[in-house]
């Protein structure tokens, strides 16, 4: 049991729970800018400049704090989380979104959380019921009939441009699980400045030459900017910031409880992908993004599951009951009997 008094230990919890919530909403805005940043650039040069930008950004806050490096045992977790979330993750979404729409891409990333579960139980060695692995599998199921189903009658669609989508949320996953681990070690902030700076001496040179190479390709005018621009959220508030408020809140309000703000990520993403590209939200969509939320809550709260169905049966069985008077004014239930015919 902690140590703190109960005001301070309140205290912290809603600083990591709004620290969580800040970073969640930086994140919804992950698929309309990596779109928006699509029409100039291209996936590789969208990947390596987020871990570059983001990585020089890291490297500045390191050198002036003047942090010693972090615990060996902190090095493998670091590593990890560079290969999902400066690697593997950025560069498979940007690819994923050549042929696939932001709407529909919100709706698959509904199941990250679930796909982060997983692989924190792995990596945390956690031991969960039937119950989480029976609504992980639903959730799983559901996600990829969503993909097959919905993404496959996509006309540019290639079938390889699944597995990708797949892998890019494989190691998101990765990414934010064994973030989690590094920050229980290190803590938040330095958790994700460690990570990127530890990347940046392959995210930058490789930004150089993607910046050279696409040279030719770039158009200078007034529209450009706002490629430009969204460019440069995801390096600082998507690669950079974002994580250095959800590391930051998994790291003190603890892992498990915290997670669960994720659930919210999809719904936010839906909603500025309909803002800024005015594009319509189908019934479809949004009906599979709850369907994939509720299986991931459920996996994550059995214990809420049971509640729910324990207070239907309660309540049936209450309404299956009649009131009756006896002479005394006092009531009494009884079970109700159907009329015989």
């Amino acid at each position: 049991m902690s140590n703190l008094p109960t005001s301070e230990n309140q205290r912290r919890a809603s600083t990591a729970i709004f620290s969580a919530l800040f970073a969640v909403i930086l994140f919804s805005l992950t698929v309309p800018m990596t779109q928006m940043a699509l029409s100039q650039f291209s996936p590789m040069l969208i990947a390596t400049g987020r871990g570059a930008i983001a990585g020089a950004l890291a490297l500045g806050v390191v050198i002036l704090n003047r942090w010693s490096l972090p615990a060996v045992k902190a090095w493998p977790w670091l590593i990890i989380t560079g290969m999902g979330i400066v690697v593997g993750f950025p560069y498979l979404i940007g690819v994923s979104m050549e042929h696939v729409p932001a709407a529909d891409m919100g709706v698959v990333l509904a199941g990250l959380p679930l796909i982060t579960a997983l692989m924190a139980t792995l990596i945390h060695q956690e031991r969960h019921p039937l119950t989480f692995w029976g609504f992980a599998l639903a959730g799983c199921t559901l996600l990829i009939f969503y993909m097959i189903h919905t993404l496959g009658q996509l006309p540019e669609l290639q079938p390889q441009t699944l597995g990708v989508i797949i892998a890019a949320l494989i190691f998101g996953g990765l990414g934010y699980s064994a973030g989690a681990k590094a920050a229980k070690l290190i803590g938040g902030w330095q958790t994700i400045c460690w990570t990127l700076a530890l990347y940046s001496p392959v995210t930058i040179p490789l930004f150089i030459t993607q910046l050279h190479q696409n040279a030719s390709t770039l158009s200078f005018n007034a529209t450009a900017i706002y490629p430009v621009l969204a460019l440069l959220y995801l390096a600082i508030f998507s690669q950079f910031l974002g994580f250095r408020f959800w590391y930051q809140a998994l790291a003190t309000g603890g892992v498990g409880k915290i997670s669960q703000l994720q659930l919210l990520q999809p719904f936010f993403s839906l909603a500025f992908i309909s803002m800024m590209f005015q594009q319509a939200i189908g019934l479809d969509q949004i009906l599979f993004c709850l369907l994939i939320v509720a299986c991931v809550l459920a996996s994550m709260k059995p214990g809420l599951f049971k509640a729910l169905i324990s207070k239907t049966v309660i309540s049936r069985a209450a309404k299956s009951k009649t009131t009756v008077s006896v002479p005394n004014g006092t009531k009494l239930n009884t079970p109700r009997v159907d009329a015989i015919h």
